[in-house]
């Protein structure tokens, strides 16, 4: 009786534990990974402007690193790899929409090629001048091929970590792309990010593992009553 008593009480422990080194993890070791990230404009085109005009951008994107790219070893990871994205451009906010999404990492030998990191997302925000945003791009670009040793996600993701050396370091340029309507139609803001820090897990999720640990531990007091023998 007392074995399977321990047996419990290691079952009901068993969850905390996995949890808290969830939550201590590295960036990439578990999913979502979040990315906060801050930049500047640099172009404006089509009906958009003087309402967005140069300045300052913020915000965040999570890409679920453990999608599977949609053929082994393409570096090509489709509609379930960006789940989230929040772009502040001044005073116009645009965010994610469920709809199309992907990562395409390109990895070429040194000095044999170019290596890039692109993803892309389907996203809502207001219209301007009868015109919406549809949808969000940022890529970063190392012409060397230096930057990327293959075409895996996670290690992509890793590299991509401002706080992480190389981080941004290792691509000689980037960019980000915010398209209204068709980006044919010439509805357009460019620019450049000067930040990418992969950030830490949300309040929420941290406040759900606190609740999860103060669970088990009222079940573990209750087997301990169940071990003292009643007077």
């Amino acid at each position: 009786m007392r074995t399977m008593k321990q047996l419990l009480i290691t079952w009901l422990f068993l969850p905390a534990i996995v949890l808290c080194s969830w939550l201590v993890a590295g960036p990439t070791e578990a999913s979502p990974v979040n990315f906060s990230f801050t930049g500047s404009v640099s172009d404006v085109s089509g009906v958009l402007f003087p309402t967005i005009g140069s300045g300052s951008i913020s915000g965040d994107i999570t890409f679920e690193s453990g999608a599977s790219p949609i053929v082994p070893g393409t570096g090509v990871y489709l509609n379930t790899v960006v789940t989230g994205l929040n772009l502040h451009i001044g005073a116009y906010s645009a965010s994610y929409v469920l709809g199309s999404n992907g990562v395409v990492i390109t990895n070429s030998p040194p000095m044999g090629g170019v290596d890039n990191f692109t993803a892309f997302t389907t996203v809502t925000g207001s219209a301007i001048n009868m015109t919406s945003p549809s949808s969000f791009l940022m890529s970063f670009t190392d012409p060397s091929g230096n930057a990327l040793g293959n075409v895996n996600l996670s290690n992509a993701l890793d590299l991509l970590d401002n706080t992480s050396p190389p981080g941004l370091s290792s691509f000689a340029s980037n960019q980000w792309r915010l398209i209204f309507g068709n980006e044919t139609d010439g509805n357009v803001v460019k620019g450049s990010f000067g930040t990418l820090i992969a950030t830490p897990l949300p309040a929420s999720a941290i406040l759900f593992g606190v609740g999860l640990i103060a669970l088990v531990g009222l079940g573990a007091g209750g087997l301990r009553n169940l071990r003292e023998p009643r007077a």
